[in-house]
């Protein structure tokens, strides 16, 4: 099926209007233009437009909004409201502010900080700061090491912007031996969760509860979306499949080992490592759409 150029000229003028508007902020027109001449033909032209028109993109009112959903879950499940209380406010529960029945209280940290490692980078203290300006909580920065058990009056909350594999926060947690193991304290508080990720942190720690404000699942892997794309007749080559020609630019940017999958998340504030590798990565022959 041959497509008219003016097709990839009606995607431009969308993705245009779009930073204009600052909807995409950082995101410019000029970034998007110098990202697109690295695409050879019509068909790749294509392909990147589409990727860029259908980001899972969150301003950092939208992180905030799905943070809040969490922290509120978090709050009920670990001190919840008697039938007879008045008053309950779950976000002086959580910065302890008001006395809690349990005698506990509550401890919140980046994804953990571990003995040796460098401080949490620019993620971890956006959400160490929206904790305090937008919910009262306290930076609380703590160095967890391998021999360090939870105290019998402490919650621990780990907050971060999103989890979509897992194995980031999983590989802490048993650096950090029994931190988080053969209790019900600790929790991992989320405003993006892939289903990949709380199947992964299910497994490895089964008494650790996770609160998330937004869930992603196997449909918004990319490769989903290509076959949806395909199917939709969004994608208008039927001769060429969307996934199979990404692999091959992949291949061509040197990246053939960035990841089979991918997804299209992108943060106002940065870019996870999750999310497809040539809209971020940078190699001797390919030059990203975002910074990290």
């Amino acid at each position: 099926m041959e497509v008219l150029p003016t097709d990839n000229t009606k995607l431009k003028e969308i993705i245009r209007k779009l930073c204009a508007t600052k909807i995409r902020n950082p995101l410019t027109m000029e970034r998007v233009k110098t990202w697109l001449k690295q695409f050879k033909s019509q068909e790749e032209q294509t392909l990147a437009l589409l990727i860029i028109k259908n980001l899972i993109f969150r301003n950092s009112a939208q992180i905030e909004s799905s943070l809040r959903q969490a922290l509120k879950e978090a709050a009920l499940h670990f001190e919840p409201p008697k039938k007879s209380e008045a008053g309950y406010s779950w976000k002086d529960i959580l910065s302890n502010k008001k006395p809690l029945r349990s005698n506990k209280h509550f401890f919140f940290a980046p994804p953990i900080i571990i003995e040796g490692t460098t401080p949490p980078g620019k993620s971890g203290e956006l959400i160490a700061r929206s904790l305090h300006s937008n919910f009262g909580i306290e930076k609380s920065y703590q160095t967890y090491c391998s021999s360090r058990k939870l105290p019998e009056d402490e919650y621990l909350l780990i907050v971060d912007d999103g989890s979509f594999s897992g194995s980031q926060i999983s590989e802490a947690l048993v650096k950090c031996g029994d931190l988080m193991r053969n209790h019900e304290r600790g929790g991992v508080v989320l405003a993006i969760a892939h289903e990949e990720a709380l199947k992964r942190l299910a497994k490895d720690f089964p008494n650790v509860k996770v609160f998330y404000g937004e869930l992603l699942t196997a449909k918004d892997n990319f490769e989903k979306v290509c076959e949806l794309w395909a199917k939709n007749k969004v994608w208008p080559y039927d001769d060429i499949d969307p996934y199979k020609l990404y692999l091959s630019i992949l291949a061509r940017a040197d990246m053939s080992d960035a990841g089979m999958g991918g997804l299209m998340v992108v943060y106002e504030h940065g870019i996870p490592d999750n999310t497809l590798p040539l809209l971020w990565k940078r190699s001797a022959n390919w030059e990203p759409l975002f910074e990290r």
